[in-house]
């Protein structure tokens, strides 16, 4: 066994300084009533100490139940519509859902430039997250 191992282990192995109280039995609080479980973790949990953390999540999380996910075709069909795109200079409607209302919104512009990497699009001077695209179209 290395060094560190054995010393580890006299460390966090050696309870013999505690042997007096080992045994005893555990007597709950007169003045306190015990804390819940889910309490006792929240105490732990890295944002808890921030205050309005969790309703600003929970905030968040009402703006995205109304965010529909698309399957793997959808999102083909999009990322092959915007390569055409790339090439054809067309006015398109594009229907994207926005993160910051929380909602659906219509944007009617050209495609500017597609960032791969990003995994972003440019139309006008609006950058849309691809993910987030439902439908392009002709606009009229």
């Amino acid at each position: 066994m290395d060094e560190k191992k054995l010393i580890e282990q006299q460390i966090f192995n050696d309870t013999s300084a505690y042997q007096d109280i080992m045994d005893l039995p555990y007597s709950p609080s007169k003045r306190h009533l015990p804390m819940e479980q889910i309490d006792r973790a929240a105490q732990f949990a890295p944002f808890s100490a921030l205050e309005g953390f969790s309703g600003l999540i929970k905030e968040k999380t009402k703006d995205y139940t109304r965010k529909k996910y698309s399957t793997v075709t959808e999102e083909k069909h999009i990322t092959k519509q915007l390569n055409y795109l790339h090439t054809h200079h067309l006015r398109v409607d594009v229907n994207y859902f926005n993160e910051e209302s929380g909602y659906y919104e219509h944007l009617k512009g050209y495609l500017q430039k597609i960032e791969t990497q990003k995994g972003r699009v440019t139309f006008d001077k609006t950058s849309i997250i691809i993910v987030n695209i439902r439908a392009i179209k002709l606009a009229q």
